[in-house]
């Protein structure tokens, strides 16, 4: 099998989520030794260089990427709210894209082109001018959720009407074409509902991210410090830590000698006052494992986005105990199988952390549920296999 796989960022170097599940998405390709061609758009903030591709990528893929400016300013946005299609998808759109993805096209046989998230989709009438095949979107969440929830949570008066302008425009043109590919791949379950719930007819398929359970997970729990782990560049992270660090000081109040750890790349260097107590801004981490071992409990109350949070699911994998919000759960079946805390409230959050602190038995079961979850619901080779036989259907 044959596969186009257009991304709308460079892949390498993962420094975010999405990059993170792209960087996934092409392994569970290559699992399977399906033939991947990669295009790739390469941005101001995802530059492209070969060179940061991993060597077992570039033995089985050559990507090829074109350069675009993303970047927002008051004058686009401002024109763009009145033209059609969604502003957010746009920026992403380049007439040299539309050679390249041709000229590959129009040179090479493949089975199918897969899309990688929304903002590839402003290619797809390119695709089907020159390919006759299927057309599958991979979809990492459903974007018009996240642009709803900025909107609501805005406080500015002004921003808000302008990000409620930029979510209906981006609902309406999401749902629009997801009905205009032949299939669509989604990370999580709950996605998958929410499309059919909109009545999306397009076959449509769960691929969940794949993790490999370590083979030494975190057994020890030693250390009870809180942490957030998280890119300092996306809103959601934002919101999750401001609450955390408003939080905190009550939590403090029953535990005098806990710390609160904060790390992610794309760090504000003087995002918190040096006079916080007991706080530590730590940026970037080289061993984001580590990190959390050293640390104990992860706490992320976020109160927006959309899809799976890549981040937890990683710390359930080595076996970190964690407090999160219902929609920092997204895509995991904690319920039925007791593999992390959700509270929503402030109140919650806090007799949760507290409780969670003291109670070094429940961080065991809690941690030793969520490698068994990962364990069971994750594992790459039963995803790659689910993904084959996706794609032969058509």
């Amino acid at each position: 099998m044959r596969v186009l796989y257009i991304t709308p960022k460079a892949v390498y170097p993962k420094i975010d989520g999405g990059c993170v599940a792209m960087d996934n998405f092409l392994q569970l390709l290559l699992n399977e030794n399906i033939e991947v061609k990669h295009l790739t758009l390469s941005t101001e903030k995802h530059s492209f260089d070969i060179n940061l591709y991993p060597s077992a990528i570039k033995k089985k893929t050559i990507p090829e990427a074109v350069d675009v400016l993303t970047e927002v300013t008051p004058l686009k946005g401002l024109v763009n709210l009145f033209k059609k299609g969604s502003y957010n998808v746009n920026r992403f759109h380049s007439h040299d894209m539309v050679d390249l993805i041709t000229r590959t096209l129009n040179s090479s046989h493949f089975d199918t082109v897969i899309l990688d998230s929304l903002f590839s989709t402003s290619y797809l009438a390119t695709i089907r001018n020159a390919f006759n095949g299927k057309v599958i979107l991979r979809m990492h969440n459903i974007e018009s959720d996240l642009w709803d929830a900025y909107a609501e949570n805005e406080i500015s008066f002004l921003k808000r009407v302008y990000l409620n302008k930029l979510a209906k425009n981006i609902r309406k043109y999401e749902f629009q074409t997801v009905n205009l590919v032949d299939g669509i791949l989604t990370i999580s379950n709950d996605d998958l509902q929410a499309l059919e719930n909109a009545n999306i007819k397009v076959p449509m398929i769960t691929i969940p991210f794949s993790i490999l359970v370590k083979e030494a997970p975190h057994s020890q729990y030693e250390n009870t410090n809180l942490f957030h782990l998280g890119t300092m560049n996306w809103n959601p992270n934002i919101e999750a830590v401001n609450r955390l660090v408003e939080l905190f000081p009550r939590i403090v109040e029953t535990h005098p000698n806990l710390e609160l750890h904060i790390a992610g790349s794309n760090f504000p260097v003087n995002y918190l006052s040096q006079e916080a107590s007991n706080i530590y801004a730590d940026g970037f981490i080289e061993n984001p494992d580590q990190f959390a071992i050293d640390q104990g409990i992860l706490v992320s109350p976020i109160i927006s986005g959309s899809g799976v949070r890549i981040k937890i699911l990683e710390m359930m994998s080595i076996g970190i105990p964690i407090i999160t919000t219902a929609i920092g759960a997204q895509g995991i079946n904690y319920l039925e199988n007791n593999c992390l805390l959700v509270a929503n409230t402030d109140e919650e959050i806090i007799t949760m952390t507290t409780e969670l602190i003291k109670n070094k038995n429940r961080q065991k079961e809690l941690g030793k549920a969520a490698i068994h979850y990962i364990t069971n619901n994750h594992k790459t080779d039963d995803i790659s296999s689910k993904l084959v036989h996706f794609l032969d259907q058509f």
